[in-house]
């Protein structure tokens, strides 16, 4: 049972004791909520889905709970008159204070970006394959949307992940932490290095001046509409695929087919992305942005920013027709190997428990 003093936050937490003691409760609730869905995966019927869908409620607790502490940090800093190096989170102040269309913008990006994978995973057991691919495109237009507000609201500068506050305070004394724990909730969910929380004030100014244009213009356009431009390809196909489907099945119907048919609705979701148009089309919009990117001189914190990116290039091994005739034959073939080896086989049982995430749902390795 929660302590009693969670459930009244709004009444009894205006004094410094009470929000310390607030504060207190943080770590013990996000490490319950992060073991329940390290250890859901593979348990029961729909454990995946579980498992995902309290890993958004951790991740969307553990965004209010840095928000909270961050602005309380800030609060006892200038309390207590006291000069800090900037961090990144006084980067991200001084870009969305001054601007409500960044500030809306970063936190609907922020949600969306924790929740996607759960609402994938209702649609894929609710709608039919191509209503699906239609929302993943227009949540992808969405929030391409969204990162052009933020790219012409912080006057074009390059776009740093993530657009929320970064958890560098320590919840117990409130006080910013120098050395960083690399927690789940502190790790880059599609990249897995640490989202770093502190940066010299001199990285800071010189980031705050540096806009893009001409070639770092586009290629912070290429990056943002490359998700769309992806998701609408496969939309296309997976409506011209049911039109095709439908008048074959009117002009012939029989056992056959329907075996056929029973045999499509087991296939994984990295099937409907089988076509390497999509996939050419998505890596070539991919390079071209990273060359026009590295065309133009970046600051410390676009560089980490633009390396950042080059990781997401790991997620095309993970993607259509080469997960299907090359990754997904790889990792069989060593599950298959050291599926009964001592040690060995406790990474070959994750693996299995967590394929169906990346197969079944496009925004587990969409990089986006």
């Amino acid at each position: 049972m929660l302590p009693s003093s969670l459930l009244h936050f709004s009444n009894k937490h205006k004094t410094d004791d009470s929000v310390r003691n607030y504060s207190t409760y943080i770590d013990t609730i996000e490490d319950t909520l992060r073991a329940l869905s390290l250890l859901l995966p593979g348990r029961f019927e729909d454990s995946d889905l579980c498992s995902q869908a309290v890993l958004a409620g951790l991740n969307l607790v553990s965004l209010y709970h840095t928000k909270f502490l961050v602005q309380k940090s800030n609060f006892l800093k200038l309390k207590n008159d006291s000069k800090s190096t900037e961090t990144f989170n006084d980067q991200f102040l001084q870009n969305n204070n001054s601007n409500w269309s960044c500030k809306t913008a970063s936190s609907v990006l922020s949600v969306i970006s924790y929740t996607e994978v759960v609402i994938e995973m209702l649609l894929n057991k609710k709608v039919s394959k191509s209503s699906k691919w239609k929302f993943i495109a227009s949540l992808e237009g969405l929030k391409g949307i969204l990162r052009l507000v933020i790219f012409y609201g912080t006057k074009r500068k390059m776009i740093l992940h993530p657009t929320h506050f970064i958890r560098n305070v320590d919840p117990v004394s409130l006080k910013i932490t120098q050395d960083e724990k690399h927690e789940l909730t502190s790790i880059d969910p599609r990249t897995g290095t640490a989202l770093s929380a502190t940066y010299d004030s001199g990285w800071i100014n010189s980031n705050q001046n540096n806009n893009r244009g001409g070639w770092a213009h586009l290629s912070e356009l290429l990056w943002i509409v490359r998700p769309f431009i992806y998701a609408l390809m496969i939309f296309l196909r997976q409506r011209n695929a049911k039109t095709n489907e439908l008048i074959r099945l009117k002009a012939k119907i029989d056992d056959e087919d329907k075996e056929n048919d029973e045999e499509e609705d087991e296939s994984i979701e990295k099937d409907d992305e089988g076509s390497w148009k999509p996939w050419f089309v998505s890596l070539i919009i991919d390079m071209a942005s990273r060359i026009a990117r590295h065309m133009h001189p970046m600051s410390p914190l676009e560089q980490d920013e633009s390396r950042r990116r080059d990781y997401l290039f790991i997620y095309y091994l993970f993607r259509g027709p080469l997960y299907l005739k090359f990754t997904r034959i790889v990792l069989d073939r060593f599950c298959n190997a050291t599926e009964h080896r001592p040690l060995v086989s406790i990474i070959t049982a994750a693996i299995n428990d967590y394929r169906p995430f990346w197969e079944d749902s496009y925004f587990y390795t969409a990089g986006s």
